[in-house]
């Protein structure tokens, strides 16, 4: 006797809504063993595996290569014993049957792509943004092979008490923010191997969810291409973003303090930046 163990779209990240079925690593009709990879999934923070949840036959596939849909769908049935479906009862959440399923493509807009427009206008829509501005010297600062990010970070994580620091790493179809744990208590060097492991893996496609979910702030060094300033917007939930301009050659950058002015004020969110330079300055 059988019975069928539905496959749903999880949520994979904090933001994530929604996702999109890249590949289906097995076809439908055959046997699959759990834990196995099933199906690829790529949304705008990464591009994940999702595995079988229990032995049986993929029986149905209800979602196509290309598709995109929201968090909780159904994606395919498999087919077990009685026993095993026992065993394997389904504790996914349900369809979110509130979800408007079918969206514009907006020109054939990948869903990252996508997502970061959605996340722009969600960011302009419902959060007051300010932002300020201190020239920062750095000259004494030697890096020693140090990234100059991870120095951000550190001086971020310190001022701010905020554990949890989001990096915006530049992918070939976007931004992706992976997260250094526990900053503050990290020395430079190890901030700087992890964000240099973190950025290779978001490049080739290679992160966790839990690693792009949980940063209390976000760091972006916009000075890695050339720019010397800029003016980020807020991620929703969190209080601030750090962007750092290009480090010029008498070590001088520019660091603007983008914030959500319900959490500072003017006068707070300067206080802050000044600490962050105090932060830098104190690093060797």
């Amino acid at each position: 006797m059988s019975a069928f163990f539905d496959l749903h779209l999880p949520k994979l990240a904090d933001t994530v809504v929604e996702g999109t079925v890249t590949r289906w690593l097995r076809p439908q009709g055959e046997a699959v063993r759990k834990g196995e990879p099933l199906v690829e999934i790529e949304t705008d923070k990464v591009t994940s595996e999702l595995e079988a949840p229990a032995d049986g036959v993929l029986a149905e596939v209800l979602v196509a290569e290309g598709e995109t849909v929201p968090v909780g769908e159904v994606l395919a049935r498999i087919a077990t014993s009685a026993l095993d479906d026992e065993a394997a009862s389904p504790t996914a959440p349900p369809a979110a049957s509130q979800y408007e399923r079918v969206k514009a493509r907006d020109g054939g807009l990948s869903p990252t792509r996508r997502r970061i427009a959605e996340r722009v206008l969600e960011a302009w829509a419902t959060i007051p943004q300010g932002a300020c501005v201190r020239e920062v010297d750095l000259s004494r600062i030697s890096r020693d092979g140090r990234s100059w990010t991870a120095f951000f970070v550190k001086a971020l994580s310190t001022a701010t008490g905020i554990a949890d620091v989001g990096v915006a790493v530049e992918v070939p179809d976007g931004l992706v923010v992976p997260v250094v744990r526990g900053a503050a208590g990290l020395d430079v060097r190890a901030i700087s191997d992890g964000v240099a492991d973190l950025a290779g893996r978001a490049r080739s496609g290679g992160l966790e969810p839990a690693e792009v979910s949980g940063g209390g702030i976000t760091v972006t060094n916009v000075g890695g291409g050339g720019t010397l300033m800029a003016f980020p917007l807020v991620n929703p939930g969190q209080p601030a973003i750090l962007a750092a301009g290009a480090v010029r050659p008498d070590g001088r950058c520019y660091l603007t303090l983008c914030y959500d002015r319900r959490r500072y004020d003017d006068y707070a969110a300067d206080r802050l930046l000044a600490a962050i330079e105090q932060e830098l300055l104190e690093l060797r």
